[in-house]
């Protein structure tokens, strides 16, 4: 598999798997790269890490899916922390977190492990969600077909920090300009009754952070 050790700013690269578990689980979404009749593509998708693998989903129809089991892929998920802006055009850049990685795709098959896999989904992006509607009937498992990768050949890369680039008194405004994403106020289906109280799940999702 390709090596994954950055060529620009070493320095910036690891392995460590503190640092990528980190990375990916406060991502709410991976792309992923792969070759189709010659052509490339990237699809991004939702995602959910157990240990050192990734699991995605898509329908048993998706052409996507079909194109990847069994191949290898990449994979990537990207956090922008901030603008970090220098003297010059040429020297501004972001803080960022990233993870690129290279796996074989495996299909998952047998019908517990996917509906295991189907409520981790789930309770991923929403926890409570699943123990508030049930678990998905056998019908739903069966027409999506769920894969795993591998973090084995995986690496961060993560810019952090000032400008780091001289300056005098004449220098225009410097520094960085923080990037944030957050959970805004729900907005309740119009086809529900508007007195409906919301979850308390819901509250502490949006109370939260990522």
């Amino acid at each position: 598999m390709p090596n994954t050790k950055p060529s620009r700013y070493p320095s910036r690269g690891t392995d460590d798997k503190e640092t990528l578990y980190q990375i990916l689980d406060e991502g709410l979404f991976c792309t992923i790269a792969f070759m189709r009749e010659g052509i490339p593509h990237q699809i991004p998708t939702g995602f959910a890490r157990v240990e050192d693998h990734l699991y995605i989903h898509a329908s048993a129809k998706s052409h996507f899916m079909e194109s990847i089991i069994g191949t290898e892929v990449s994979f990537s998920v990207t956090h922008m922390d901030a603008l970090v802006l220098a003297p010059t055009a040429f020297d501004h850049s972001f803080n960022y977190r990233s993870v690129i990685g290279f796996s074989i795709v495996e299909e998952i098959v047998n019908p517990k492990e996917k509906l295991k896999f189907f409520n981790l989904f789930t309770d991923r992006y929403i926890p409570g969600r699943i123990a508030d509607i049930g678990e998905p009937t056998p019908e739903q498992v069966s027409i999506t077909r769920i894969a795993r990768l591998t973090l084995a050949n995986a690496a961060a890369k993560i810019r952090t920090g000032d400008v780091n680039v001289k300056m005098d008194e004449n220098t225009p405004w410097c520094g960085l300009v923080p990037i944030e994403q957050r959970y805004g106020n729900p907005e309740k289906d119009h086809q529900q009754d508007q007195s409906l109280p919301l979850p308390e799940y819901i509250k502490v999702l949006i109370n939260g952070s990522r």
